[in-house]
């Protein structure tokens, strides 16, 4: 979409996929901070599904987080409450009894046990195993491309984030394609190239609940030292997961676990390839990594908008909400509020205090994975830069087709 095809704000529609092509539409995010209230959008592509506000400022999006009772999770964390035809099985049917999809009480019940076994120690615990797997994956990518000339999201970024989580969870490592494949068809759905149909989504879940089903039955009956049969045996006051709920939160892991990582990884790495002064501040050790990871966050939120659903009559920052309107936290603009971020569209890895919401607007939605996400970014921007003197892109770049996920599908590049 052209300026000069640009509808006006009021005919707008944010979910219009053209106005995502190269990415989030910074330009149209800062007229929409600027503009008084919220923006109202119909949602074109899902004409019977009723359009939605967006919420493009940090202290509005922190304060519609922050209250669960006024702005729920429950249902669908996407714009749409239904992806399949009438009368078909619906994914979301599945995704709304996972924990991201909870209202209290119920949520506070699951991430309570969850984190049981979800701990930060279990990640430290895990360190050295991650490095490991990164460096191997690297090694698979030089042997098969051995002029160094390598796709960092399809030959790389897949597959670290699978394998860590994988490996976390128990699975065997050689099932890392069989589970992006899965995880990939059932997020993307608004691409085409990856997902042809909606149906696609069904079938990819009716081929990934069987493999995790039979892996957490095998688990109940024969524990292992790994994270799903630390979450079978999670409990607090004689209460336990159902078999159910530990298949979902499974299932969860996998699907944010790798998006999420790959998304950050890879974008923060073009960054660093298309600044070159940014880069030798980060080769140098100037800025600390744990600092450079919350701008790599900052900057390419892996997730570009989280929906809540109005459940009363209220308002925000002046304009009316009805019950049962629908909410899109765009997370991508919050992060580049200028009234809360100097310079605010410019990446700088020197940039602290960071407090973005790359991993949500705060409140009982935070993201359960960050810790996890923070030390695997730490060192896998610390294995990839201290293994490759140079690295710079190769070629041109393309983006999934998404306004929710915030991710490259190809990034050519040569190290060295």
């Amino acid at each position: 979409m052209t300026p000069t095809t640009m509808p006006s704000l009021e005919e707008l529609d944010v979910s219009n996929l053209e106005l995502w092509q190269h990415g989030p539409p910074h330009e149209v995010f800062r007229e929409l901070r600027e503009m008084p209230g919220l923006h109202w959008s119909e949602l074109g592509d899902f004409p019977t599904e009723g359009g939605f506000w967006s919420v493009v400022r940090f202290e509005d999006i922190a304060a519609v987080g922050r209250d669960h009772e006024t702005f729920s999770s429950d249902r669908s964390i996407i714009l749409v409450d239904k992806l399949a035809p009438e009368g078909e099985p619906d994914p979301i049917d599945i995704s709304a009894n996972m924990l991201i999809s909870q209202d209290p009480p119920r949520h506070d019940r699951l991430k309570s046990l969850v984190q049981r076994a979800f701990t930060p120690k279990r990640a430290i615990e895990h360190t050295e195993r991650m490095r490991e797997i990164i460096n191997l994956i690297w090694d698979r990518a030089l042997e098969a491309h051995p002029d160094g000339r390598i796709d960092l999201v399809q030959d790389v970024g897949i597959y670290v984030p699978s394998m860590v989580i994988g490996d976390m969870l128990g699975v065997p490592r050689e099932d890392a394609d069989r589970l992006v494949d899965w995880t990939n068809r059932t997020t993307a759905f608004e691409d085409p190239r990856i997902v042809p149909d909606l149906g696609e989504v069904w079938r990819a879940l009716e081929e990934f609940i069987p493999y995790v089903n039979e892996m957490v039955t095998e688990r109940e009956s024969n524990p292992t030292d790994d994270l799903t049969t630390a979450v079978i045996q999670a409990e607090i006051d004689g209460e336990r997961l159902s078999h159910e709920e530990v298949l979902m939160f499974f299932f969860l892991l996998m699907v944010a676990g790798n998006d999420s990582t790959r998304a950050v990884f890879t974008s923060g790495i073009k960054s660093l390839m298309d600044d070159p002064e940014q880069m030798e501040l980060v080769r140098s050790g100037a800025v600390p990594l744990e600092q450079v990871v919350e701008e790599f966050v900052r900057f390419h939120p892996a997730f570009a908008y989280m929906r809540r659903t109005a459940t009363r009559d209220t308002e925000i920052a002046g304009q009316e909400i009805a019950a049962g309107d629908k909410l899109a936290l765009w997370y991508v603009s919050g992060n580049r509020d200028a009234t809360i971020f100097d310079d605010a569209d410019t990446f700088d890895v020197r940039r602290d205090p960071n407090p973005h919401q790359g991993f949500g607007g705060g409140g009982r939605h935070f993201c359960l994975g960050a810790g996890l996400a923070r030390l695997e970014l730490k060192l896998w921007i610390e294995e990839t830069l201290a293994r490759f003197p140079t690295i710079e892109q190769d070629g041109d770049t393309e983006r999934i087709s998404s306004t929710f996920l915030n991710q490259y599908s190809t990034i050519p590049v040569r190290v060295a």
